[in-house]
């Protein structure tokens, strides 16, 4: 057999197995991703992007690419419900379409006070390819249709051995340490026997179809991307692909009436079309069905030893919200530094506790929200949410660990958003000028740990000059002001981040507080050493 040897060992080449590929390579750690299938997705799933994972897609270069990708799902939003396509009213559906445009409006410029980032609409299928061509071009090594065959922990590292499945020839790989991006059927999770909580399917069992279909008679150019079909007889939902000709439709299957996945022949699922469209002789074309259910489950834990899950190996949550695969994305985010400062003999090992530890948390309040969504659907309308904001889920958790250090900790609320510098929450967004061009602060945050400062930061520097080549780190210094490195386009950084002039906020690389002093330091050079070694040592 051949022997490698890699620091990061990734398992999957989902959009979870990628990100972290990247994530990993924006911080120069070389990795070996395996991906048992052969290709990237072929079916449409997790279609929604959260600004905050655009956020972490704007640091590694991809929003762009993704955006273009997306656009024509741009305008796609809300839901009506109807007996059937051909039911649906023009004139009805236009007054509601209307509607939903004010209400977007509104959060559009709610996000905008928040991030440089807009949520987006793309699916797996057309997200994967960009990220794995941005990975291909990046450190690392990549090899679909390869799987893991068995691996095991030691004190120095892992070993593994992973088979090529068309040659059938293994090969020993030694990694550092190895992250389960495996899905939700993760054969790693279930290798270590890490119990689960949650209610389990909450949900229902449905069969996803695949379609491609003209319905531009019925439809004629509607920008709502949720159709509910009230037929009973295939009661379920039809949902843009892209937004021309290529539809997803949803249809509940019962297991405990013996209902199968594999009953859903191409007849079957033909007819379910037709009645939901009401054309008995509609063109189309079936391209793919796919079963599922709204899972709630979580891993008790998110690192055994060596062995870190990501993703939907270590949780997984109804769809309602479109939070599942953006939580995973940042699950690799949150970990990919850290990985990097111990491998890179940065940090001491016990800086990745803290990756269970914060991520643990967020993907709790996460999950359930999101099975809260689901059930005030389920139940008619009737409300069954607790108070907490969906903004606020979505980039207004908090950290709590050993990598974040708070002086005067206070009581963190998810019922309406707050961004404003405290240690554990993401760093506030602001538009500055830099260099010439206008950034946001978010953009400034770019793999290192940054220290935002006043105008007079000279001390400041100095102090993370000296710590910088004490600890072998790099610290980044930014004044902010209108004379500042980073010169402000609204006069209100230090309300933003809850400081005054001589205050400072210490960012991490993953964009969250990891320490803020209000009104400055007496001996900063001191304080930030001190506060520096308990980050990472």
């Amino acid at each position: 057999m051949k022997h490698k040897h890699v620091p990061v060992l990734i398992v999957g080449g989902g959009l979870t197995g990628l990100t972290s590929a990247l994530f990993l390579a924006r911080h120069n750690i070389d990795y070996l991703l395996v991906e048992k299938h052969a290709d990237t997705a072929i079916h449409p799933k997790a279609g929604g992007i959260t600004f905050r994972t655009m956020e972490l897609f704007r640091q590694i270069g991809l929003e762009e690419a993704i955006r273009t990708t997306s656009k024509p799902l741009d305008n796609i939003r809300g839901r009506i419900a109807v007996e059937s396509i051909k039911d649906i009213d023009l004139a009805e559906l236009k007054q509601g379409e209307d509607t939903q445009k004010e209400i977007d409006k509104k959060i559009v410029k709610m996000i905008e006070k928040i991030s440089p980032s807009k949520a987006a609409s793309c699916y797996q299928m057309n997200l994967e390819p960009i990220l794995l061509q941005a990975a291909e071009k990046g450190k690392g090594h990549i090899r679909f249709n390869t799987e893991l065959v068995t691996y095991q922990q030691d004190d120095l590292g892992v070993t593994a051995t992973i088979i090529d499945r068309d040659s059938g020839t293994e090969e020993i790989i030694r990694s550092d340490y190895i992250i389960a991006a495996d899905g939700a059927k993760s054969a790693i999770c279930e290798h270590i026997g890490i119990p689960t909580t949650g209610r389990g399917v909450i949900g229902g069992h449905y069969i996803n179809i695949y379609f491609q279909a003209d319905l531009s008679t019925f439809l004629q150019g509607s920008q709502f991307g949720f159709y509910q079909i009230l037929n009973p007889e295939v009661f379920g939902a039809l949902i843009t692909v892209n937004n021309r000709d290529q539809w997803i439709y949803h249809v509940a299957y019962d297991p405990s009436k013996g209902d199968r996945p594999e009953d859903f022949t191409e007849d079957r699922c033909r007819e379910i079309i037709k009645k939901a469209i009401g054309m008995p002789d509609l063109d189309f074309v079936i391209l793919s069905t796919l079963p599922w259910a709204a899972v709630e489950r979580t891993a008790t834990r998110f690192q055994e030893n060596r062995v870190f899950l990501v993703g939907d190996a270590a949780h997984l949550m109804p769809p309602t919200g479109g939070f599942g695969s953006n939580t995973g994305i940042q699950d690799a985010h949150n970990l990919a530094w850290k990985l990097a400062a111990v491998i890179h003999k940065k940090a001491h090992p016990r800086l990745l506790e803290t990756y269970h530890d914060e991520r643990h948390h967020a993907v709790q309040v996460t999950t359930k929200y999101a099975s809260d969504l689901l059930f005030s659907a389920v139940n008619k309308g009737i409300s069954t949410l607790n108070n907490m904001d969906h903004l606020a889920v979505t980039v207004g958790y908090k950290y709590a660990s050993k990598a974040v250090i708070e002086q005067e900790p206070t009581t963190h609320r998810m019922d309406r958003l707050e961004l404003n510098g405290s240690p554990g929450t993401r760093a506030p967004h602001l538009w500055v000028n830099y260099q010439g061009n206008c950034i946001s602060t978010l953009d400034v945050i770019d793999g290192d740990f940054v220290l935002f400062t006043g105008e007079n930061n000279n001390l400041w520097h100095t102090a993370a000059q000296n710590v910088s080549s004490l600890l072998g780190i790099t610290i980044n210094v930014y004044s902010i002001g209108s004379q500042g490195d980073l010169i402000e386009r609204e006069d209100r950084w230090e309300t933003l981040y809850d400081v005054t002039p001589q205050g400072a906020v210490l960012i991490r690389p993953d964009g969250f507080v990891a320490w803020r002093t209000k009104d400055g330091e007496s001996n900063p050079n001191l304080i930030l050493k001190q506060v520096m070694n308990s980050i990472l040592w």
